[in-house]
């Protein structure tokens, strides 16, 4: 049943779904027609690491990281980030000045960056660059540009602190520790020959000077460490300070709620208003418990003015893989740092005790000692600082090796339109929006057009289902139409609601106006009379009158003479061209149809009528607009209900209704007029099943007989 409502509904507005797609498939394939050459330059990058699989990786860099998704994930952003694609956007500005959109250089990288899209290849290291431009040659040059920035960029993030660190250890601690040890070695000389000291000192004396050195050197070795890590550490805080890795978290999505305890306090006032009001119906407006509801409508007013609307209920973000990496890097070097201090202090104590022996010792042994310790402990300092030099520059060689390699030099290739894969999809997509839009149009349209939403409707069983014909048609062909089916299905019911009808004679009425209601009357008093029936067929639309002109009659006598007394019967009623069937039109008109239908005269009339005919069918004026309807139905009883197919629901019908319960009437079906041949599947199966049936006997009537 669905099935066969949406169907319906889809082809009854096929013209509204061809229109949009024509249109939309139209333009789709005009824009893809018109729209300029596209062209793409391309170029693979892949980056090229230190450590392979047949080397080893003696002093480990923290630039580098070691899982290779990260990895790809930050060259790619790295390679579309607002550095490289300045740079590249200036120097296009002097390579190739003119390519570039926009008038100032923020809205140049905005366009720039719509340009161009990196993308990493599955199951791969490598990096897919991609550029188009509606020039080749601009493509291809852009691309280049890009790609040499995005290198530059490269290097300096993974060279630049390691070159830096080897620099510091070069220029400046390794000089000064050199300096200190030539100091302290000329020292001891001279202190030994100005105090003529010659041999070696006493083993008590060597054993606490090899001591306090090696305490000594264990607190360098600390102070050196700690300053070292500092240097990293202050490294590591000015890149977090950077734009890069400014924010620890990405915002990706919010979802706000409603306020629950808001909800609440408005289910709370709105019971405590009530009860207030019911309070003030039987107590005063000082009595106590008025009081207190007041004070606790106030109080609940107070709170929902401090509650909002909206609360977060959820929110995603997303970590900085930037920042991550040098947060780590700055952690990594405080610990070091917080380390290389807690051993430096330490140390500190036990070197203060094993000087303060020394100081005991006798001047010149403690001289010398003092003297050979700072040799010794500067000429450790200076070894350590060259291993550490060491270390530096085997670090900055490894990362020198690691930079980005071009696998595939750009190449340009023109972009196809598919203009045909465009117009296919536009004409699957404009046809799914369109018949989902006539669907849903569908679903909110309230008219009734099927016999079962007029029997929602009316309440009423639907005696006939009458198709859409021209105005006033009158059925004069006694043989297969759809029109005389319809009419002989109302016939054959209304024989069989003869039973429960009070009397002979019934009225067709309607709620509203134009639905059909003297074409109905006409026709169903047509198909009686050729069913066999006496059929006396009254015009009660005194205001409006058309039977009259439909069979062709005077109507200067009339329904309205015989009430006003003025004529009988016999003098109104008129023949017809159909067999056993009489016309009583409405006669002259009158000012007050009412008073008409109001007097003893129309009792007299239905009386009469019912004992002449077998059926007497009333037309009547618009029900919701004129008493006249309910007036004739409460003197005939019976009353048909016609409404016209298509149109929607506004409550007329239920009011009409109402108006004919209370004067007793005696509602026994409904017709269902003005059906289009889409919506009425009797229609749908006459076609199909008698159309050939009824062309054959046309013929047969054509032949000539022998």
């Amino acid at each position: 049943m669905e099935f066969w409502r949406h169907y319906m509904i889809l082809k009854r507005r096929w013209r509204i779904i061809a229109l949009v797609v024509v249109l939309c498939t139209g333009a789709v394939l005009m824009w893809s027609r018109s729209a300029p050459q596209q062209y793409e330059a391309v170029a693979v990058l892949r980056e090229q690491r230190p450590v392979g699989e047949t080397t080893t990786e003696i002093f480990p860099s923290r630039v580098l990281v070691n899982d290779p998704v990260l990895r790809q994930q930050n060259l790619l952003q790295m390679v579309v980030s607002n550095t490289v694609l300045g740079r590249t956007v200036s120097e296009l500005q002097v390579v190739r000045p003119g390519v570039l959109e926009g008038e100032t250089g923020p809205e140049q990288i905005v366009a720039f960056s719509g340009k161009v899209r990196a993308e990493p290849i599955p199951n791969t290291e490598y990096l897919r660059v991609r550029l188009r431009d509606t020039d080749p040659q601009n493509a291809l040059v852009a691309l280049s540009v890009l790609t040499a920035k995005a290198t530059e960029r490269y290097n300096e993030l993974t060279q630049g602190s390691l070159r830096t660190e080897r620099e510091r250890i070069e220029n400046d601690l390794l000089p000064r520790a050199r300096a200190d040890l030539e100091a302290k070695r000329k020292a001891l000389a001279d202190y030994k020959l100005a105090n003529r000291i010659s041999g070696d000192l006493a083993f008590q004396t060597q054993v606490l000077v090899q001591r306090a050195a090696q305490y000594r050197a264990n607190y360098d070795q600390a102070m050196v460490e700690m300053e070292e890590a500092r240097a990293r550490r202050i490294a590591a805080e000015q890149e977090l300070k950077s734009q890069y890795a400014r924010n620890e978290y990405e915002e990706m999505q919010r979802i706000m709620a409603t306020n629950p305890v808001l909800q609440q306090l408005r289910i709370d006032l709105a019971r405590a208003q009530a009860e207030l009001q019911k309070e003030l119906q039987t107590k005063a407006e000082r009595h106590p418990d008025v009081v207190s509801l007041k004070a606790q409508i106030a109080e609940i007013e107070a709170r929902m003015r401090t509650e909002s609307e909206q609360i977060l209920n959820s929110q995603t973000r997303a970590r900085n893989p930037i920042r991550d990496s040098a947060l780590q890097a700055y952690i990594a070097a405080r610990v070091a740092e917080e380390a290389a201090a807690k051993r430096a202090q330490a140390y500190a104590e036990p070197l203060r005790r094993a000087l303060a022996e020394l100081a005991d010792m006798p001047r010149k042994e403690a001289g010398v000692a003092r003297l050979e310790l700072a040799a010794r402990t500067a000429e450790q300092t200076y070894n350590l600082y060259l291993q550490k030099l060491e270390e530096a520059r085997a670090r900055e060689r490894g990362a020198q090796a690691a930079t980005l390699v071009l696998l595939d030099p750009p190449q340009v290739f023109a972009v196809p339109k598919q203009t045909g894969l465009k117009t296919a999809l536009a004409l699957l997509l404009s046809l799914i929006l369109a018949s989902s839009v006539v669907l849903l149009l569908g679903q909110l349209d309230t008219s009734v057009r099927t016999p079962e939403e007029a029997e929602r409707l009316l309440k009423l069983p639907v005696f006939a289902v009458i198709p859409l014909m021209k105005p006033n048609a009158l059925d004069k062909q006694d043989g297969f139409t759809p029109i005389g089916a319809s009419y002989q299905i109302l016939s054959t019911n209304l024989w069989y609601a003869s039973r429960q009808m009070q009397g002979s004679a019934v009225v067709i009425a309607s709620a509203e106006p134009n639905v059909g209601r003297s074409t109905t009357a006409a026709n169903l008093a047509i198909t009686l009379a050729r069913d066999g029936a006496r059929v006396l067929l009254v015009d009660g639309d005194m205001r409006q009158p058309t039977l009259h002109s439909r069979f062709g009659v005077d109507n200067s006598l009339g329904l309205a003479d015989v009430l006003a007394g003025e004529k009988s019967i016999e003098d109104v009623a008129v023949p017809t061209m159909i067999e056993g069937l009489v016309l009583i039109p409405a006669g002259s008109s009158s000012n007050n149809p009412v008073r008409l239908l109001r007097s003893p005269m129309m009792e007299q009339f239905i009386e009469r009528t019912t004992r002449l005919a077998d059926f007497v069918i009333f037309d009547s004026p618009a029900g919701a607009i004129f008493a006249d309807s309910t007036l004739i139905a409460a003197h005939v009883k019976n009353v048909i209900i016609v409404h016209a197919a298509g149109q929607p629901s506004r409550g007329a019908e239920a009011e009409f209704h109402a108006r004919l319960e209370q004067v007793g009437a005696n509602l026994i079906g409904a017709v269902l007029n003005k059906v289009r041949p889409e919506d009425s599947r009797g229609v749908y199966y006459y076609r199909r099943a008698y159309r050939e049936l009824a062309l054959r006997q046309s013929a047969s009537r054509a032949l000539p007989r022998g």
